[in-house]
């Protein structure tokens, strides 16, 4: 039997139990401990003997701790009648007590009982009343078997003990005696006494007596008014009483005042406060075991404040129904601005026939028909450059008032077909020869003056690599004039030129050039000119064909005349007092000088000393020079100028515009570049197709190789057009990455990175500075330097295709049959064979075939004819063939003898196969 049994059958508690048995010497550890037949004999035995032992002494025990729990609680009324016994003996007069009412709900009804109890009179009799009680208390605590510890006031100081001799008629104990054994079977509940306040203060005696007298009274009429409700108004008090409590009030407070017996009641507040503590005072006892003191807050009154008056709806005013958008918003952001649910948002999309995500973005206008629904309006608070820039909007019946202009001419074509030698002879210099291998690898902007007038010329590259410098001169262009030359005729950079011009709608002059050529036949030109619709004025069309010549000068007047005549019906004006507007033609960073821009003012007039904005980099025109080195104020429209100041070099085709001060651009430029970062951080959703993952799993197990290159060039176009150039050089093996670079020579930094990162510098019309180059040769870095693209694309053509894996081909030998298997010591297998088709070399390679199936593919390790080792075995002679690590050969097999060539790829074929499959197009090479 378990002891929890055990103590559950002699009504003992478990833990009672074994704490008793461990004092007794049992190995017990817990309630769960399982006890033998003999000791739960032994336990019981010894309980019912301490039974029988202790039931005369637990009876008068428990009649005794009644007694005194009685007596306790009516020992003021036995103290009360002891003390004039007291007084008798001692021959002293007698005072005539105040009478104290008490008034005492039953808990069976509602009839109010009153007692009548005796007041001390005197400070003796209190501080005996006093000593009596705290004595019948720790009486009552020490009988207890579990006494608790609770919280209270602690005693600062307390007056000397008198003893006292309590005294208590017989008649009351036997009153006390019959009542508790009537009520013997009934079961009673022990509560903890309530813990008694000790006064910090005791009073003087007149004090007292004076509070004890108005205390009897308050009694006596509460006593005479029982049946009526209480009423909480104030009690008159007198004179001396008010002195009494504003002299005792500063000494006592709270509950100490309330055990000394202060009964004032000066407030409705008060008298509010006093019911409360009775109320707390006669429950303490029950919640006095918790441990904490009970303190209730007095709740504040509440004032009365009217009626309650009824929720009104108010609408948002007409000013603030207002939601501020940067440039647009999401659908989510736009339902959390107009306070409004989401699906509720949706379905009012669809009235306007709109069906919308929360994730979608919606502009300026579109929100602003969604919020019109729900009668906002939207206002936009993206930064608007338009109000910093100075920028002219006129009319076009303002534009026909202006002055006339000069045209803008740009000179296109295939190169080497004379646009240059052309432009020399126009402005009498020799331009062509300055240019490294006699090609222009710039954009060339220049005045000429032609009969009084003033045309501006723009010489483009006709190279291949400088498509985006074609395709600036087409775009910001007046007039084209296509020079085509009459032994080549058309050329792919020709066609390419005609699509520049046609995508940009630019009226075209085609410029047969190298007339002075014997055998040219410039209708051929023209037959071949008719696939790009463009039919010349002789056969009917509206293109004029002038036959030139660069170097006698042949049809350059008539080309001149061609071009005013088209100016002149083109009606070209600008205003030349209106800001400046412009583009820029060329960059480029010169020692000493900074950052150098070539630009064409396209309206207005550029001031020396002006703030430009240029693309995503600002600053001040403190220089501006002319294409013949002259230094000017002012450049007006049509006027190619170079100007200095700028924070950095601006990319070719960036228009240039002037703002009101150097602050002012700062922010528009701060605005450019933040706007530019937004968009490289949105992610490019790109649409995916079943060929794009059969791309990609073709890739897989291709590692693919990297070459790295750093490039400097002397212009921004230059480095722009030498980097789209290379970059579609890229394979499915070999990556051409460009990882740094751009405008000025080769620094430090150059090879630091090309050092770090294994890469390739290259310089295009730009050499090393002496401590670069230096610091080149101790880390071994390869640094090459070129002045015509030609050579630096072909350079790096041989470098991607020396990084390619070379293709390999299989040639076949011959063949061999097994006729008989022979193992030899220290040498393995040996297949005796006959050549039955071509011949059996060692060094090759050799398959292992049965049944038409590839069972081993591997080398020879051994070839012998008889006892003699042979480098080749021709057809229709036996020999003995042995394979390495392979000893598994049977009559019958087939030996396949072939040797592997390897074949180096050339960019050339690996780009057509690219064509063919659809990944390269045509213009990408």
């Amino acid at each position: 039997m378990k002891i929890f049994e055990l103590a559950k059958e002699l009504n003992v508690g478990a833990l009672d139990l074994v704490e008793e048995l461990k004092s007794k010497g049992y190995s017990v550890r817990n309630h769960m401990t399982a006890l033998t037949d003999d000791e739960v004999a032994q336990v019981k035995e010894m309980y019912q003997a301490s039974a029988k032992a202790e039931a005369p002494a637990s009876k008068s025990a428990k009649t005794k701790k009644k007694v005194v729990k009685k007596a306790a609680s009516s020992t003021e009324t036995t103290k009360e009648k002891a003390a004039p016994k007291k007084a008798d003996e001692a021959g002293k007069p007698v005072r005539k007590k105040p009478k104290k009412i008490i008034v005492r709900k039953s808990n069976d009804s509602n009839e109010e009982i009153a007692e009548h109890e005796e007041a001390p009179a005197t400070l003796s009799d209190m501080m005996a009343q006093f000593d009596q009680k705290k004595a019948d208390d720790q009486e009552s605590y020490q009988k207890e078997e579990a006494p608790k510890s609770s919280g209270g006031l602690r005693v600062v100081a307390q007056p000397e003990k008198k003893e006292e001799k309590k005294v208590a008629s017989k008649a009351e104990e036997t009153e006390v005696q019959e009542s508790e054994d009537a009520d013997e079977e009934k079961v009673v509940i022990y509560r903890e006494k309530m813990h008694r306040f000790t006064p910090v203060f005791i009073p003087p005696a007149e004090e007292v007596e004076a509070k004890a007298k108005a205390a009897a009274k308050a009694k006596a009429a509460a006593a005479e008014g029982a049946a009526k409700p209480k009423s909480l108004e104030p009690e008159l008090v007198d004179d001396d009483d008010k002195k009494g409590d504003a002299a005792t009030r500063k000494r006592m407070g709270g509950l100490a005042s309330l055990m000394s017996g202060k009964k004032v009641v000066a407030s409705r507040s008060q008298a509010i406060l006093e019911e409360k503590t009775v109320d707390e005072l006669r429950t303490y006892g029950v919640l006095g075991g918790v441990g904490r003191p009970i303190y209730t807050t007095i709740k504040k009154k509440r004032s009365y404040a009217g009626p309650t008056q009824s929720t009104q709806i108010t609408e948002v005013k007409e000013s603030k129904r207002v939601i501020y958008v940067n440039e647009g918003t999401s659908i989510l952001d736009l339902a959390k601005k107009l306070k409004v649910k989401m699906k509720d948002l949706i379905d009012h999309c669809l009235d306007l026939n709109l069906l919308v995500k929360a994730e979608d973005y919606v502009g300026i206008q579109l929100a602003s028909d969604i919020a019109s629904i729900y009668d906002y309006r939207v206002e936009d608070v993206a930064f608007q450059e338009d109000d910093l820039l100075s920028k002219s909007d006129l009319s076009d019946e303002e534009k026909s008032k202006l002055p006339v202009r000069a045209p803008i001419v740009t000179i296109m074509g295939h190169v080497d077909h004379g646009k240059t030698t052309l432009l020399d002879y126009i402005r009498k210099a020799k331009v062509a020869s300055g240019e490294a291998g006699g090609i222009t690898q710039h954009i060339g902007a220049y005045s000429v003056d032609v009969n009084g007038k003033s045309i501006t010329f723009l010489d483009t590259p006709g190279h291949a690599a400088f498509a985006n410098m074609r395709q600036r001169g087409a775009n910001v262009t007046d007039i084209v004039i296509l020079v085509v030359a009459a032994d080549d005729g058309v050329m792919p950079q020709t066609k390419e030129s005609v699509r520049f011009i046609q995508n940009a709608g630019v009226p075209m002059i085609v410029a047969v050039n190298k007339m002075d050529k014997e055998g040219v036949n410039p209708d051929r030109i023209k037959q071949e000119l008719m696939e790009f619709q463009i039919t010349p004025e002789e056969w009917g069309g509206d293109t004029m064909f002038v036959p030139i010549s660069g170097q006698t000068g042949l049809g350059v007047d008539s080309l001149l005349e061609s071009i005013l005549l088209l100016a002149e019906v083109q009606d070209l004006r600008a205003d030349p007092k209106a800001p400046c507007e412009g583009i820029v033609i060329e960059s480029k960073i010169e020692p000493g000088r900074g950052p150098v821009a070539t630009i064409l003012v396209q309206n207005g007039t550029l001031n020396k000393g002006d703030a430009v904005v240029v693309g995503e980099t600002c600053g001040r025109a403190r220089t501006l020079t002319d294409h013949l080195g002259q230094q000017i104020k002012d450049a007006g429209p049509s006027t190619p100028v170079q100007i200095l100041g700028l924070e950095s070099a601006p990319n070719p085709g960036d228009e240039i515009n002037v703002a009101k001060n150097e602050r002012e651009a700062k922010k528009i430029v701060q605005n450019r570049i933040d706007q530019r970062k937004l968009l490289e951080n949105i992610p490019a959703q790109k649409r995916v197709s079943l060929e794009d993952f059969f791309a990609n799993g073709q890739n897989d197990g291709v590692e693919r190789k990297s070459l790295l290159l750093i490039i400097r060039a002397d212009v921004q176009g230059s480095y722009e057009a030498i980097k789209n150039s290379l970059e579609p050089l890229s394979t499915k093996e070999v990556e051409v990455k460009v990882i740094g670079g751009g405008v000025g020579p080769i620094t430090d930094t150059d090879i630091q990175l090309a050092s770090s990162a294994g890469a390739i510098v290259i310089g295009f019309n730009m050499r090393p500075v002496t401590s670069a180059r230096k610091l080149a040769e101790e880390r071994g870095i390869d640094v090459r330097t070129y002045s015509i693209i030609y050579e630096l694309i072909n350079e790096v053509k041989l470098a991607v295709e020396g990084m390619l894996a070379p293709e390999t081909i299989e040639q076949y030998v011959g063949r061999a049959e097994v006729k008989e298997t022979f193992t030899v010591p220290k040498a393995g297998l040996i297949a005796g064979s006959t050549v039955v088709e071509g011949s059996i070399k060692v060094g090759a390679h050799i398959r292992l075939l049965r049944n038409g199936k590839i069972v081993h593919d591997g080398e020879i390790s051994s070839l012998k004819r008889f006892k003699d080792d042979v480098k080749e075995v021709k057809n229709g002679v036996e020999c003995g063939i042995g394979l390495k690590d392979f000893n598994d050969i049977k009559v019958g097999d087939i030996f396949e003898c072939y040797t592997i060539e390897e074949k180096k790829r050339s960019l050339d074929d690996i780009f057509k196969a690219e064509i063919k499959e659809g990944i390269r197009t045509e213009t990408m090479l």
